[in-house]
């Protein structure tokens, strides 16, 4: 997906707009007016809201994917170290964790697309986790018989739990420490040594 500077510019004023006023209250308009550019220019890059967040969405999964990709291929960091990176950046950077109003609007008004977005989550992830743990496994990082399927399961449950019900985790920890946790628990387990 190659963007110019004006599309870029739109999706992340778009989103700042949403995210404040929520989906519905946000007039394409006022997205123009606050980027100081016509609503001829706007409409020439999406036709309506609706588009312009179909837009959004693609677009967002595909910056979430690319910061995958580069913590993935990152010889400087341990596996434990890109595992954790991994799980913060999903967690912080998915639009589901915004707020509730987005999440609720764009779930009932998007539902094919919020549906596409967590089929490419599935599909993508494992492949970028398998990715570490197979170069984990090359350097000796694992013990005999570590089962990377089983992770990835944990780590994928965990990202869902996380953006699903993130009001409701009922440790004292925020998400942050939350999701650290989860990887000190997938890599280094609950018994002490």
């Amino acid at each position: 997906m190659n963007l110019d500077p004006v599309q870029i510019r739109i999706l992340e004023k778009a989103e700042e707009l949403f995210l404040k006023y929520g989906y519905s209250k946000t007039k394409m308009e006022e997205i123009a007016s606050s980027l100081k550019i016509s609503r001829k220019t706007l409409y020439k890059y999406y036709s309506n809201k609706q588009d312009l967040m179909e837009f959004y969405m693609d677009y967002k999964q595909n910056e979430i994917q690319k910061v995958i990709q580069e913590i993935a291929n990152d010889e400087t960091l341990t596996a434990v170290q890109k595992f954790s990176k991994m799980h913060r950046s999903l967690v912080e950077e998915s639009p589901y964790v915004m707020n509730d109003l987005f999440i609720r609007e764009i779930s009932e008004m998007f539902p094919l697309q919020v549906e596409r977005f967590k089929k490419r989550r599935e599909k993508e992830i494992p492949e970028s986790i398998g990715k570490i743990f197979n170069m984990a496994k090359m350097k000796g990082e694992l013990r005999d018989g570590f089962m990377p399927e089983v992770a990835v399961h944990l780590f994928l449950a965990s990202i869902e739990m996380i953006l699903s019900n993130k009001n409701s985790i009922t440790v004292p920890l925020n998400i942050h420490e939350f999701q650290l946790e989860v990887v000190n628990v997938i890599f280094y387990g609950v018994l002490k040594r």
